[in-house]
């Protein structure tokens, strides 16, 4: 039986133009596209207070941690700064300690594809590292591509698209996701319906 896997596709930037956001915008379109469930969480959805443990959380907080629960995989797009990821991007991620007694822990068993934008080549590339160590520690099995992508010398379109071999090495990267996050879904009961008020219904009706 086919499985549609479940995938969470985070923006560690705020501004809704920039490159990052139209970036993971065009991710979550094109895992819809493949046949996949998404939650797309703009970096405005992610703007969450500061971590505290055993704070009580609100409807924003409880509707992210529901959406990882149930994630079968999980993209993070996020810029460059001073050669590590966004602070907005880290807070949410640090949420998942909330998960920590869940049946799947933290990002227990999911692919996690990491994307990383910087002006220069080796902004890039010190954040992917840090990226991929994060994912390492909450349990994640970072894709074995992961994207450092520079942007003064990567065309990107207005819809997020990447052109030329980075383009390519995407669309590497998403079929590892999508390949993994079905295996880890079908190891797992089917997950419920996600609610009218999940991001992905956005992502769909911009599609």
């Amino acid at each position: 039986m086919s499985v549609a896997p479940h995938i969470a596709v985070l923006s560690g930037a705020l501004s809704a133009d920039s490159r990052t956001e139209r970036l993971a915008r065009w991710c979550a379109q094109d895992c819809l596209r493949r046949g996949a469930t998404v939650s797309f969480f703009r970096g405005a959805e992610l703007s969450f207070p500061f971590y505290r443990p055993g704070d009580l959380h609100g409807p924003y907080v409880v509707r992210f941690l529901d959406a990882l629960a149930r994630a079968d995989g999980v993209v993070l797009v996020t810029p460059a700064y001073h050669g590590s990821v966004s602070g907005l991007l880290k807070n949410a991620l640090d949420y998942l300690n909330e998960l920590a007694d869940d049946a799947r822990p933290f990002l227990d068993g999911r692919a996690v594809g990491c994307v990383s934008l910087a002006g220069g080549a080796q902004g890039a590339a010190l954040t992917l590292a840090t990226m991929r160590t994060i994912v390492h520690a909450l349990r994640g099995w970072p894709t074995p591509l992961g994207m450092a992508v520079a942007t003064a010398e990567t065309p990107m379109g207005l819809d997020g698209a990447l052109g030329g071999r980075v383009g390519l090495q995407l669309e590497i990267m998403l079929d590892q996701v999508l390949s993994l996050a079905r295996t880890h879904g079908l190891l797992w009961p089917p997950q419920d319906d996600l609610p009218a008020t999940s991001p992905l219904a956005a992502v769909a009706r911009s599609a």
